[in-house]
């Protein structure tokens, strides 16, 4: 059983009452024993003193005259009532006029009682000594009788035993009963006051006045606040972003759920932003990690100067800020607070001595219309970001349902894309390419088609950009080139020999084993090489020039031709059909479905020009009338394809075409 501080003390306390009470109890008995004992040896000495002077007397005075000794004896011995002679049984002289009886045996002193003094003191009522003296040469004997004064013995027990208790009794408990005081206020007290402050540490304690308890409350205080100013640096750190300083994810949550609950309250609305910075990682790449951090820091700084007191800014993750807008008067407002930040942030930065130009794209979502929790509200924000780097960045998109029917059909096409290749559901469709003279099919493009057993004909359109921002087309286009490389095998070998042109992505082309697996399927398939076209865009040239030089210099030296494609609508610049190897510019339809105006004309013609002085094929693509037609053969394109020959075919009808 533990016991509290005041009960132990208590305990304590009443053991040493008991101890002190059973030392004094002990005391007062021994001291009234003792003082039984000399009265006792009073009266004995009396006694035998008496006795000796009146044998002395009596030798020669009769027993009368000893009356003024007797009656002196009993006026100085104050435990001495009465003194009285006997002769056996017969009274001879007694200083009392009562007392003249022989005392009984039982209540006469002896030396042989068993009982304590102060009891033998007490029960008896007479001393007794023989008086002896010789009259002539006859021995003679009388009996003197001490009769005690009872009421003087017992008053003076009586007194002794009142001071006893005044002294012995009352005292200790005086002196318990100040020490109680004295331990409960400055020990029990001071100690139940620090418990208290170990369990809730609401109220600081004040100084207390012994020093070894002071001691523990000044170390008491000192570690509690030591771990109030760490708790509170540890939440702190917990809802802080470490590089940027602005609130984390964590805080944001907790943030916003406050935000929702009084946007409830008082019927109204907020604005959620999810801003991201465009091209952040090319910052990190070329000027490294550390520059980029300090911009992330000075994007910080610069957002939260343009908000007001109520927002809330938090960093979650790389280049992306989370932004909460409350009490904005109507869309404009919030559309102006948007537009102040994406002008700050677009201004020239200067990061160690590097000049850094960035701008942002924002996805923005209304509580309680586009979501009504965090997680729903950042979902919706997400995909109205990505929207608005999908309409060419550097802006901002409000999220609408239609954003969110297309988020999820690309979260569905993610999953199932890479399903679908093991399932065996995509194929090759081949579109003829036509010479434009004779229009003979002199070679064919391969391209692909998904048929999902649920939805379908998927689209090129909708797979192709999922799969080339998620690096699944490296996968993809694999399974590409083998299909492609082995039908041109069984073409060959059925005496068929035309041109097979194959697409190819940026990220594949950049794959460390493209080469190796290109050689390796050539070597497999034994194909000739010289029939085999790599259709590649020009977005392929953003990407590192040098190491894409290299690849197209490995492509030629295996005797395959390199086709660009949709030349005209990417990024395009002269430089590049100097620079790399090019066999092949294919005209994006765009162009050719403006051939009738005078400005569409001269792209066209000066396209097929600059192509035929730099000794390269021109293929015109999406040619669909015979007036199209006509055009290109009077400007000396060599080859077209489209739909007035015919639109891609599984392979069974392209057979049928050939």
């Amino acid at each position: 059983m533990k016991l509290t501080i005041k009960q132990y003390v208590l305990i304590m306390l009443l053991i040493l009452l008991t101890g002190l009470y059973t030392a004094f109890i002990n005391y007062y008995f021994s001291q009234r024993t003792l003082t039984a004992q000399i009265i006792t040896r009073t009266i004995k000495n009396d006694l035998s003193e008496l006795s000796y002077l009146l044998s002395k007397h009596l030798r020669k005075e009769p027993i009368a005259s000893a009356r003024s000794l007797i009656d002196r004896k009993v006026a100085n011995n104050p435990y001495i009532r009465a003194i009285a002679i006997f002769d056996d049984d017969k009274p001879l002289f007694s200083t009392h006029h009562k007392k003249t009886d022989i005392p009984s045996v039982t209540l006469t002193y002896n030396h042989n009682r068993k009982d304590d003094m102060y009891h033998a003191l007490t029960s008896i009522t007479t001393f007794e000594n023989y008086i002896r003296y010789y009259q002539g040469k006859t021995l003679k004997s009388y009996s003197l009788v001490f009769y005690i004064e009872h009421l003087f013995i017992r008053d003076s027990f009586k007194q002794a035993r009142n001071e006893f208790i005044l002294l012995f009794a009352l005292l200790p408990i005086m002196i318990l009963l100040f020490t109680w005081i004295f331990l409960n206020e400055l020990v029990t007290k001071p100690l139940e006051i620090l418990r208290q402050y170990a369990y809730y540490q609401n109220v600081i304690p004040k100084p207390f006045y012994i020093k070894e308890i002071e001691y523990i409350r000044a170390s008491m205080v000192q570690t509690f606040s030591r771990l109030e100013q760490e708790k509170k640096d540890l939440y702190n750190l917990s809802i802080t972003d470490p590089l940027s300083g602005l609130s984390n994810r964590y805080y944001l949550q907790e943030r916003v759920q406050q935000i929702i609950s009084e946007s409830q309250r008082n019927n109204e609305e907020f604005a959620l932003l999810f801003l991201d910075l465009d091209h952040f990682k090319a910052v990190n790449d070329s000027l490294g990690h550390d520059v980029g951090d300090e911009l992330l820091k000075s994007v910080a700084v610069a957002i939260q100067d343009i908000l007001r007191i109520n927002d809330v800014v938090a960093r979650i993750g790389g280049d992306e800020f989370v932004i909460v807008l409350t009490h904005y008067k109507d869309t404009m407002e919030l559309i102006d607070i948007i537009e102040r930040i994406q002008k700050k942030l677009s201004k020239p930065w200067e990061i160690q001595s590097y000049p850094i130009h960035i701008d942002s794209s924002v996805g923005v979502t209304i509580y309680p219309k586009d979501g009504n929790d965090i997680f729903s509200l950042m979902k919706n924000a997400d995909i109205a970001m990505y929207d608005a780097k999908a309409k060419g960045r550097k802006g901002y998109r409000f999220f609408t349902e239609e954003l969110n029917t297309q988020t999820q059909e690309y979260i569905e096409l993610t999953n199932t894309m890479r399903s679908a290749l093991k399932n065996d559901e995509y194929s090759l469709y081949y579109q003829p390419q036509n010479d434009t003279k004779t229009d003979e099919i002199i070679g064919a493009e391969a391209l692909i088609r998904w048929h999902n057993p649920k939805k379908g004909m998927v689209a090129p359109y909708r797979f192709i950009p999922i799969a080339e921002s998620n690096g699944f087309i490296v996968e993809l286009g694999k399974w590409i080139l083998k299909t492609a490389i082995k039908q041109k095998h069984t073409w060959e070998a059925q005496g068929i020999h035309i041109k097979l042109a194959i697409n190819v992505a940026a990220n594949q082309l950049q794959s460390p084993d493209f080469i190796e697996y290109l050689q390796e399927l050539l070597t497999q398939y034994r194909v000739d090489n010289s029939q085999i076209v790599l259709e590649i865009t020009e977005y392929v040239f953003l990407h590192d020039s040098d190491s894409i030089l290299k690849t197209f210099q490995e492509i030629k030296a295996l005797g395959i031709q390199i086709s660009l494609d949709d030349f005209g609508t990417g990024y395009s610049s002269l430089s590049y059909l100097k620079t790399f190897p090019i066999d092949i510019l294919k005209i994006d339809k765009t162009f050719l479905d403006d051939y009738e105006s005078k400005r569409g004309a001269i792209f066209i013609e000066t396209i097929i020009t600059m192509a035929h002085t730099l000794q390269l094929t021109v293929v015109a693509e999406g040619v669909e009338k015979q007036e199209q037609l006509n055009y290109i053969r009077q400007l000396n394109c060599n080859n077209y394809q489209g739909y007035i020959c015919s639109k891609p075919v599984p392979i069974d009808k392209f057979n049928a075409l050939l």
